[in-house]
C-alpha cells in the first residue's frame, strides 16, 4: 500500500540508488530533491511541480537521494521502490501500459503491480513469480494487505503462473488458457512472504 501524506503537510524520505518515487494527489504537489556539493551548503531543487489528478513516477535515481514532498490541500499518496505504483488508484480511469510476457521467465513484481499482464506467445509460457523478498522491496505493504491483477492470454497456448523459489506461493490454478483471462490477488502474509490466489 502507498504512504499517506495529509493535505498541506510535508514529508522527507530517502530514496535508494536505482529506486524511483511515485506520487499522486487530487491537488497540486511540489516534489524536491536535496542537492549537495563540496564546499557549498545543501539546497532543495524542484524535481517536479505536479498538477492535480496526475500520477507521477520519477526516473530511477542514480545515487541515494533525499526527497521532500509538499502537499496541496488534498492528501498525497506516495511510494518509493524499484517499481512503485499507487495501487489505490486501481479501479480509476488511469491505467499504465500492460506488461507483456511472451516467453517462459520471471513474472516480476513490477509486472503484476502494473495491474495487467498480456501474452501473445505461440509457445506455452511458464511465468514464475518474483520471490517474496523482491515483492516486499518493490511495494510498501502491511501484513494482510493485497492487490489484484490480471493476465490476458491471446496466444494459442497456456500461460501458467507458478510459485517463486521462496516466499511466494500460488493457491488455485495458475493456468490461463488460450483466449481467456485470469484474475489474481497477491496478499502479504509476513515479511518477505506473499500468497497469490486465483480469483477467476
Amino acid at each position: 500500500m502507498s504512504n499517506l501524506l495529509f493535505g498541506n503537510g510535508m514529508v522527507e524520505l530517502d530514496v535508494a540508488a536505482s529506486d524511483k518515487i511515485a506520487v499522486f494527489s487530487c491537488s497540486p504537489v511540489k516534489i524536491y530533491k536535496l542537492l549537495s556539493f563540496a564546499k557549498f551548503p545543501a539546497e532543495w531543487a524542484l524535481l517536479k511541480d505536479l498538477a492535480a489528478d496526475t500520477e507521477y513516477t520519477s526516473a530511477a535515481f542514480s545515487i541515494a537521494t533525499r526527497v521532500r514532498i509538499e502537499a496541496g490541500p488534498a492528501d498525497v499518496l506516495y511510494q518509493a521502490g524499484t517499481g512503485p505504483v499507487i495501487v489505490e488508484r486501481r479501479g480509476l480511469a488511469g491505467q499504465g501500459a500492460p506488461t507483456a510476457l511472451n516467453a517462459t521467465g520471471t513474472l516480476t513484481a513490477a509486472a503484476i503491480l502494473s495491474g495487467l499482464v498480456t501474452s501473445t506467445s505461440a509457445a506455452a509460457v511458464a511465468a514464475t513469480l518474483d520471490t517474496g523478498a523482491i515483492v516486499d522491496a518493490a511495494v510498501e505493504m502491511d501484513v494482510g494487505e493485497s492487490f489484484d491483477w490480471s493476465v490476458i492470454n491471446t496466444g494459442p497456448n497456456t500461460f501458467t503462473v507458478t510459485a517463486a523459489a521462496s516466499g511466494h506461493t500460488v493457491v488455485g490454478s495458475g493456468d490461463v488458457a488460450t483466449a481467456t483471462s485470469g484474475r489474481f490477488r497477491t496478499r502479504k502474509t509476513a515479511a518477505d512472504t506473499f500468497i497469490t490466489y486465483r480469483l477467476s
